[in-house]
């Protein structure tokens, strides 16, 4: 019978390497997380700097809570973007950094030792954000010695007993502001390639019930009407219709009279034509503006073919054609024509639709760089801020590659930007 020693020794040593490659990950993010705070004491705003925030359900939040430093704005964007973080995940996690090290150095110390997970710090300082100095240190002093093992609910009802003991009065304004939580989100910049985009909600319960009423009552006359798709499509299906007030009635129902108006449901398409399209070359996908993201065809053409849908087409655009104007304003033409080409924000990692950006000339215009197609792209406000007086720098990758562009930080980090996305192309320059 063969002997099974080697066998043991083997996985022995691959459950030892796994262990040891997981402690060494581990330490690696406290490593990235101690730095975040270090980066964030060493680049604290002046009385003339603009602060780091962090945009949240639309709101503007300041990265750490009351009695932490503020961190300036483009020192922060420096930091995330050579992370490779969107700038809401980024002022997230320097966030959280800034504040468990300024504001719960018990909690801290732990880290530092090895004894805490960056995740189990980070959950306790995201809660401990929106409280006072007094309340902070008051959760930090309960909390530290048991980190590594209390639940999101015990942080919670630390956190909001220390509030209350720490600002009695604030107790009233704090169930307020719990009470306005009530949301309705459409998620259109995550659209499917099957053109579906995901809803979620909280309503008051009245509210509610009226809603499920009403998209129940569509449904079922949909199936009435002789609809053979589910009820989970039918009801998808009813929350449209309810949003354009249309009435769905059974196919042998006269035609009745009505006083309501409903709202038509309207699309916009951008025709391109490219060689790959007159080929045949260029497959059976679109691209939706208000997603940013791939379509089917088929989906498009469904779409249009849905009653009571106006289509409007755009002309055929040559994106690659160079157009100029002598003033500094940016014709409608060329802004149509950039917006088209990039689709977004053409700062690493930015998302922000094209269309709600700054035409920003890469050559300014009051230093000889033309009003020209090569030498505009969409920016931001804030990224166009930072590459207007923080540093930033950037120009085309080349005149046979639209659309791609090189970036150069302040601290000399390199990326490439492009269509597919946000690459780093080395680390940053020593000197």
């Amino acid at each position: 019978m063969p002997s099974r020693t080697p066998r043991l020794l083997r996985d022995s040593d691959a459950l030892r390497a796994a262990m040891a490659a997981r402690a060494a990950a581990e330490q690696a993010e406290r490593d990235v997380f101690v730095a975040a705070a270090d980066w964030a004491i060493a680049h604290v705003a002046g009385s003339g700097d603009v602060a780091g925030y962090v945009i949240d359900t639309g709101m503007m939040l300041p990265l750490a809570g009351p009695g932490a430093p503020e961190v300036r704005e483009h020192a922060v964007t420096e930091f995330i973007t050579a992370l490779g973080m969107t700038q809401q995940a980024g002022s997230f996690y320097v966030g959280h950094a800034l504040e468990a090290c300024v504001r719960l150095p018990r909690v801290w110390s732990r880290l530092v030792k090895g004894e805490l997970a960056v995740w189990q710090v980070r959950r306790i300082a995201e809660d401990t954000i929106p409280l006072s100095a007094e309340a902070a240190a008051l959760v930090d002093a309960r909390i530290a010695a048991y980190a590594h093992q209390v639940s999101r609910t015990q942080i919670s009802n630390i956190c909001r007993v220390a509030q209350e003991h720490a600002d009695p009065g604030d107790a009233v304004l704090r169930q307020a502001r719990e009470a306005e939580h009530r949301r309705f989100d459409v998620w259109l910049g995550q659209t499917g390639f099957d053109g579906t985009v995901d809803v979620s909600a909280i309503l008051d319960q009245p509210d509610a019930a009226d809603l499920e009423r009403a998209i129940a009552g569509l449904a079922e006359q949909l199936k009435k009407a002789g609809s053979e798709d589910s009820l989970s499509v039918r009801r998808a299906k009813a929350a449209g219709m309810l949003a354009r007030g249309e009435q769905a009635l059974p196919l042998d129902t006269a035609p009745v009279e009505t006083t309501t108006k409903t709202r038509s449901r309207h699309l916009t398409l951008y025709v391109h034509l490219s060689v790959n399209a007159v080929t045949g070359a260029l497959g059976d996908v679109a691209r939706s503006e208000a997603s940013r993201s791939p379509l089917g065809i088929d989906v498009i053409k469904a779409w249009c073919q849905t009653a009571g849908t106006s289509v409007t087409v755009r002309p055929v655009l040559d994106l690659a054609a160079e157009r100029y104007s002598d003033a500094y304003e940016v014709p409608d033409l060329i802004r149509e024509q950039i917006v088209l080409r990039d689709h977004t924000c053409v700062f690493p990692y930015c998302r922000r639709p094209a269309r709600s950006c700054d035409a920003d000339h890469i050559d300014p215009y009051e230093a000889g760089g033309p009003t020209s197609s090569s030498n505009l792209a969409p920016l931001c406000r804030k990224h166009h801020r930072h590459k207007t007086h923080d540093g930033w720098r950037y120009q085309p990758a080349g005149p046979d590659q639209p659309g791609s562009y090189l970036w150069r930080s302040p601290n000399g980090v390199r990326f490439r930007r492009d269509r597919h996305g946000t690459t780093l192309l080395d680390p940053p320059e020593t000197t």
